[in-house]
């Protein structure tokens, strides 16, 4: 199984890999996590060259799941995927569920990466509508990959999918 999972900030794409990953046994990476180094003192950003031998490392391996926002540095993971997993949750979610992971952070109810600042809340409105902006010319570059490219409006869809195709697959 190799996955690569891709979406809006607050499609579901963190909570869908985990789900997947516990139940056949498959680790996923965090994007986020390749590009930053998590530190105690605070991220670092890990130079060009250490980010892309970590993502090779990872995508070379014979089982992953990878997630994240698109980024066109962390893109070859398409060419050898088996899937390209598509979360395209509508907007009115997505920002229900930027506040709420904001409120649930900042009340201590939800661990975090990024310390839930006023700005951090910022910038995760500011990428949801971003992802509205490069919608279109994701999905025209998408197109190349074709039949490995599934999209979906709601997570639990593209759990489903992927249970029917990997678990169904192994019994």
């Amino acid at each position: 199984m190799k996955i690569d999972i891709i979406g809006s900030v607050a499609s579901g794409k963190t909570t869908l890999a985990r789900l997947i990953s516990r139940r056949l046994n498959v680790p996923y990476y965090e994007k986020d996590n390749i590009v930053w180094k998590r530190i105690s003192d605070g991220d670092i950003k890990r130079s060009p060259k250490e980010r892309d031998e970590y993502f090779n490392e990872i995508i070379s391996g014979s089982e992953w799941i990878v997630e994240g926002s698109p980024r066109e540095s962390l893109k070859e993971s398409f060419d050898c995927c088996d899937y390209i997993i598509v979360l395209d949750e509508n907007t009115a979610t997505r920002m229900i569920r930027v506040f709420k992971r904001w409120i649930n952070q900042r009340n201590g109810k939800e661990s975090y990466n990024s310390k839930p600042t006023l700005k951090f809340l910022w910038w995760n409105i500011k990428w949801v509508f971003e992802f509205n902006i490069k919608k279109k010319e994701l999905f025209q570059e998408l197109h190349t990959y074709s039949e490995k490219v599934k999209i979906f409006k709601h997570s639990k869809d593209a759990y489903e999918f992927l249970i029917q195709i990997y678990y169904c697959n192994t019994e």
